[in-house]
């Protein structure tokens, strides 16, 4: 649990601004602890990270997990938004411009609109079929243009936008087109280990999708033991797999907002190959 008993949340300013209907009556009200129940029951909300408002649609009773909110990506953007600043870099992840991010499962496509919001140009979000409209249209609501790489819709010429694009996981014809966009410097995964049969396909798909100088970033609430255990078996018989400590990087979360939920933030690299140098070779010859 991070918890400050010191404060009043209150006090605090809003991490989100939700809308919606409730008993047939409409409502406005803030966030200031992050309460999934309360988020995922607005039909519109602007989450406020940092200096920076994010605009999101989503449907309270969508048929798919990714169709409305989840707490912990709103976890994940504020510690973008914290380590983002000068005073506070985070060695293994950096927020150069030019650097290339690909989302997995990115639902309303919270993570990727303030990755763009913090300076990355190049971003990719990604998800079933059924919501690349709801990614398409909060891109827009953002100011922002959409673009896609696989040739479904034409793109201009115009700046500011973010590639949407279908992709279901261990799909090889749509993780071609992701891959087929550039190599990927990040992979980054949140609240996407489900279910034991979604953690293998997840990994699978990272695994298409990386290259030696790819790191993943996968953020997880602990619900579903047996898919956690299904995803680190997977994962580690294809990459280093390391779980940052808790300590290590809440901390720069804790004074900004509350939550009770369990959450592991792992890495993901491919493992180091052990090359033998020509010099070696020859001598093993000799």
């Amino acid at each position: 649990m991070v918890k400050d008993t010191k404060r009043n949340s209150d006090d605090e300013p809003p991490v989100a601004t939700i809308e919606g209907w409730e008993d047939g009556t409409p409502f406005k009200r803030e966030v200031h602890k992050l309460d999934r129940w309360a988020l995922q029951s607005a039909d519109t909300m602007t989450v406020h990270i940092g200096s920076h408002d994010v605009v999101l649609v989503q449907d309270p009773h969508s048929n798919y997990l990714g169709g409305y909110i989840w707490l912990s990506s709103i976890v994940f953007c504020l510690y973008l938004e914290r380590i983002s600043s000068k005073r506070d870099r985070h060695g293994w992840i950096s927020l150069d411009r030019k650097k290339r991010w690909v989302e997995l499962g990115s639902g309303v496509g919270l993570i990727g609109i303030i990755l763009y919001k913090l300076g990355i140009e190049d971003v990719v979000i990604t998800d079933i079929e059924e919501l690349v409209e709801t990614m398409e249209r909060n891109v827009e609501a953002n100011g922002l243009n959409v673009r896609s790489i696989n040739g479904r819709r034409k793109n201009d010429k115009d700046k500011d936008y973010i590639v949407v694009d279908p992709l279901l996981w261990d799909n090889e014809q749509e993780m071609e087109s992701i891959k087929a966009g550039g190599a990927i410097d990040y992979i980054v995964a949140c609240d996407c280990i489900y279910s034991e049969t979604s953690a293998m396909d997840l990994v699978n798909t990272m695994d298409y999708l990386s290259n030696d100088n790819t790191t993943v970033i996968c953020l997880s609430e602990v619900r579903n033991e047996a898919a956690q255990e299904k995803f680190m078996s997977e994962a580690q018989a294809r990459f280093q797999v390391e779980l940052i400590p808790a300590m290590e990087w809440k901390k720069k979360v804790n004074h900004q907002v509350e939550f009770d939920e369990t959450l592991n933030l792992y890495r993901l690299r491919r493992p180091k190959r052990r090359l033998k140098s020509a010099k070696n070779k020859c001598n093993l010859a000799v």
